[in-house]
Protein backbone atom coordinates (compact mmCIF):
# COMPACT_ATOMS: atom_id res chain seq x y z
CA UNK A 1 0.00 0.00 0.00
CA UNK A 2 1.55 3.33 -1.09
CA UNK A 3 0.80 5.70 1.78
CA UNK A 4 2.29 8.81 0.13
CA UNK A 5 0.28 8.74 -3.09
CA UNK A 6 -3.25 8.12 -1.84
CA UNK A 7 -5.45 9.32 0.96
CA UNK A 8 -6.71 6.58 3.25
CA UNK A 9 -10.29 6.27 4.40
CA UNK A 10 -11.13 6.08 8.10
CA UNK A 11 -11.85 2.33 7.89
CA UNK A 12 -8.46 1.73 6.29
CA UNK A 13 -6.73 3.79 8.96
CA UNK A 14 -8.36 1.75 11.74
CA UNK A 15 -6.83 -1.46 10.38
CA UNK A 16 -3.23 -0.13 10.26
CA UNK A 17 -0.69 -0.85 12.96
CA UNK A 18 0.80 1.94 15.05
CA UNK A 19 4.02 1.91 13.04
CA UNK A 20 2.08 2.14 9.77
CA UNK A 21 -0.03 4.99 11.17
CA UNK A 22 3.12 6.87 12.16
CA UNK A 23 4.62 6.30 8.70
CA UNK A 24 1.37 7.50 7.14
CA UNK A 25 1.32 10.60 9.37
CA UNK A 26 4.94 11.39 8.50
CA UNK A 27 4.23 10.94 4.79
CA UNK A 28 1.22 13.24 5.02
CA UNK A 29 3.31 15.78 6.94
CA UNK A 30 6.04 15.69 4.29
CA UNK A 31 3.47 16.25 1.55
CA UNK A 32 1.92 19.12 3.49
CA UNK A 33 5.30 20.75 4.09
CA UNK A 34 6.23 20.43 0.41
CA UNK A 35 2.92 21.96 -0.64
CA UNK A 36 3.30 24.83 1.85
CA UNK A 37 6.86 25.55 0.70
CA UNK A 38 5.72 25.52 -2.92
CA UNK A 39 2.86 27.94 -2.16
CA UNK A 40 5.12 30.17 -0.07
CA UNK A 41 7.68 30.38 -2.89
CA UNK A 42 4.98 31.35 -5.38
CA UNK A 43 3.54 33.96 -3.04
CA UNK A 44 7.00 35.31 -2.26
CA UNK A 45 7.74 35.69 -6.00
CA UNK A 46 4.52 37.67 -6.43
CA UNK A 47 5.34 39.90 -3.44
CA UNK A 48 8.88 40.51 -4.69
CA UNK A 49 7.47 41.55 -8.06
CA UNK A 50 5.02 43.95 -6.36
CA UNK A 51 7.77 45.32 -4.10
CA UNK A 52 10.05 45.85 -7.11
CA UNK A 53 7.35 47.87 -8.87
CA UNK A 54 6.68 49.86 -5.71
CA UNK A 55 10.40 50.48 -5.27
CA UNK A 56 10.73 51.79 -8.82
CA UNK A 57 7.79 54.13 -8.31
CA UNK A 58 9.12 55.31 -4.94
CA UNK A 59 12.59 55.87 -6.39
CA UNK A 60 11.25 57.81 -9.37
CA UNK A 61 9.04 59.86 -7.07
CA UNK A 62 11.93 60.65 -4.74
CA UNK A 63 14.20 61.72 -7.61
CA UNK A 64 11.46 63.90 -9.07
CA UNK A 65 10.72 65.38 -5.65
CA UNK A 66 14.37 66.37 -5.18
CA UNK A 67 14.54 67.75 -8.71
CA UNK A 68 11.34 69.72 -8.28
CA UNK A 69 12.55 71.15 -4.98
CA UNK A 70 15.73 72.30 -6.73
CA UNK A 71 13.64 73.90 -9.49
CA UNK A 72 11.40 75.57 -6.90
CA UNK A 73 14.41 77.01 -5.11
CA UNK A 74 15.80 78.31 -8.40
CA UNK A 75 12.39 79.79 -9.20
CA UNK A 76 12.22 81.40 -5.79
CA UNK A 77 15.63 82.89 -6.33
CA UNK A 78 14.67 84.17 -9.76
CA UNK A 79 11.30 85.42 -8.54
CA UNK A 80 12.77 87.94 -6.16
CA UNK A 81 14.25 90.47 -8.59
CA UNK A 82 12.13 89.83 -11.72
CA UNK A 83 8.73 88.36 -12.72
CA UNK A 84 10.00 85.99 -15.48
CA UNK A 85 10.40 83.21 -12.96
CA UNK A 86 6.71 82.32 -12.93
CA UNK A 87 7.29 79.76 -15.70
CA UNK A 88 10.07 78.10 -13.74
CA UNK A 89 7.89 78.20 -10.64
CA UNK A 90 5.04 76.51 -12.54
CA UNK A 91 7.36 73.74 -13.76
CA UNK A 92 8.54 73.15 -10.21
CA UNK A 93 4.98 72.92 -8.90
CA UNK A 94 3.98 70.48 -11.66
CA UNK A 95 7.06 68.31 -11.00
CA UNK A 96 6.33 68.33 -7.28
CA UNK A 97 2.72 67.25 -7.91
CA UNK A 98 3.86 64.40 -10.18
CA UNK A 99 6.44 63.34 -7.57
CA UNK A 100 3.77 63.35 -4.85
CA UNK A 101 1.53 61.19 -7.03
CA UNK A 102 4.30 58.68 -7.72
CA UNK A 103 5.23 58.51 -4.04
CA UNK A 104 1.59 57.97 -3.07
CA UNK A 105 1.03 55.19 -5.63
CA UNK A 106 4.35 53.56 -4.74
CA UNK A 107 3.61 53.56 -1.01
CA UNK A 108 0.18 52.02 -1.63
CA UNK A 109 1.73 49.16 -3.63
CA UNK A 110 4.11 48.11 -0.86
CA UNK A 111 3.09 44.78 0.69
CA UNK A 112 1.44 45.44 4.04
CA UNK A 113 1.45 41.91 5.43
CA UNK A 114 4.05 39.44 4.16
CA UNK A 115 2.81 36.10 2.78
CA UNK A 116 -0.83 36.48 3.91
CA UNK A 117 -2.10 33.38 2.05
CA UNK A 118 0.67 31.17 3.44
CA UNK A 119 0.04 32.43 6.97
CA UNK A 120 -3.68 31.76 6.61
CA UNK A 121 -3.10 28.21 5.28
CA UNK A 122 -0.67 27.46 8.13
CA UNK A 123 -3.21 28.69 10.71
CA UNK A 124 -5.89 26.53 9.11
CA UNK A 125 -3.58 23.50 9.05
CA UNK A 126 -2.65 24.11 12.69
CA UNK A 127 -6.30 24.30 13.80
CA UNK A 128 -7.27 21.22 11.78
CA UNK A 129 -4.36 19.28 13.27
CA UNK A 130 -5.33 20.33 16.80
CA UNK A 131 -8.95 19.31 16.22
CA UNK A 132 -7.91 15.98 14.72
CA UNK A 133 -5.52 15.14 17.56
CA UNK A 134 -7.97 15.99 20.35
Amino acid sequence: MDLESERLERSQLETLSTAELIRHALAETRLLVRAEVMHAKKELREEIKAARTAGILLGAGAVLALTSLAVLFVALGLALPIAHALGVLGVGVVLLAIAAGLLFVGSKRLPKKPLPHTQERLKTDYHLTRETLQ
